[in-house]
């Protein structure tokens, strides 16, 4: 256990030069240490600088990311990832762990994804490095140990309005694989309700209840996001940032961005560019994989 993907929780340890662009979501909760990098945190609609040492909740359905640049030392970026889902909890707490219930609770109010305090990354640093060396039982004894101090965190960030997904749906989930392959093209209401076998008023239900907003949000914010890696890891014209991005009208994405971002496309950009050389470069106009496909970052480290 630990390592295998499609299993109800699994771990995974990546060592890599950089920490690079992939926009991606998956049914999962994910719990992502990051170390020794610094660069951009994309959760949903919130973007945040992080630094040495940073640790995230990423909600299920919700679409993110972390970037950052080589070290000028040289030394690698170190990416530990937690994936588990609310069906494993909820089996357990039913079926002989009902001390899971207090944490169910907590984590029905982080859907929208969460950034914890340093003080609690101090604390559950020795719980990843357990983590990583231990196997069976004792593995996950120490998970229970890092999800109990992380409903602690009386100082974590909470983001709102975010686009987690609260139960699955297949007609929810062929929408969102649609906008996440063609967020870059002109995109229909009508195209989408087709791929999703449903009438266009049964998908502004499905995604009220399910993500508590709508099919134009979550399409802004996928365009933005992508914006987001244009600005900082290119130095593409503005006006082509936005047309790559799925923009037809620049002026709508100057004046979308100023309202999601709280600065231009052009102060975005003076403030968080990644100066330093790309080791090597990055495809702008594909998209990322799923997480459901492949893990991100650099090869897979044996724990």
């Amino acid at each position: 256990m630990g390592r295998t993907f499609g299993q109800d929780w699994h771990y995974i340890s990546l060592t890599t030069e950089r920490v690079p662009f992939l926009w991606h979501y998956h049914p999962e909760f994910e719990l992502t240490l990051t170390l020794g990098a610094q660069g951009l945190r994309y959760l949903g609609g919130d973007v945040a600088p992080f630094g040495e040492a940073d640790l995230a909740l990423v909600g299920p359905g919700q679409a993110h990311t972390w970037q950052a640049t080589p070290r000028a030392d040289g030394m690698p970026q170190q990416v530990q990832v937690v994936y588990f889902t609310e069906e494993w909890l909820r089996t357990l707490s039913g079926h002989g762990l009902p001390e899971l219930t207090g944490f169910r609770t907590w984590l029905d109010g982080a859907r929208d994804g969460v950034v914890f305090s340093p003080a609690c990354i101090a604390q559950v640093l020795p719980l990843f490095q357990r983590l990583h060396a231990s196997r069976g039982m004792l593995r996950l004894a120490c998970l229970f140990e890092i999800l109990d101090a992380l409903a602690r965190d009386s100082d974590a960030r909470r983001l709102g309005a975010g686009h987690g997904e609260s139960r699955e749906d297949p007609r929810l989930r062929a929408a969102l694989d649609y906008l996440h392959a063609h967020y870059r093209e002109p995109v229909a209401m009508e195209d989408v309700a087709r791929v999703a076998a449903t009438s266009p008023a049964t998908l502004k239900r499905l995604f009220r209840e399910g993500l508590f907003s709508n099919v134009t949000e979550v399409l802004q914010q996928l365009r933005l996001g992508h914006a987001c890696h244009l600005l900082v890891s290119s130095d593409l014209p503005i006006q082509l940032v936005a047309e790559r991005s799925g923009f037809a009208n620049p002026g709508h994405f100057y004046r979308l961005f100023a309202r999601q971002r709280g600065c231009t496309p052009a102060d975005f950009r003076r403030r968080h560019h990644l100066l330093v050389a790309q080791t090597a470069p990055q495809p702008f106009d594909e998209p990322a994989p799923s997480l459901d496909l492949q893990p991100c970052g650099g090869p897979l480290v044996q724990p």
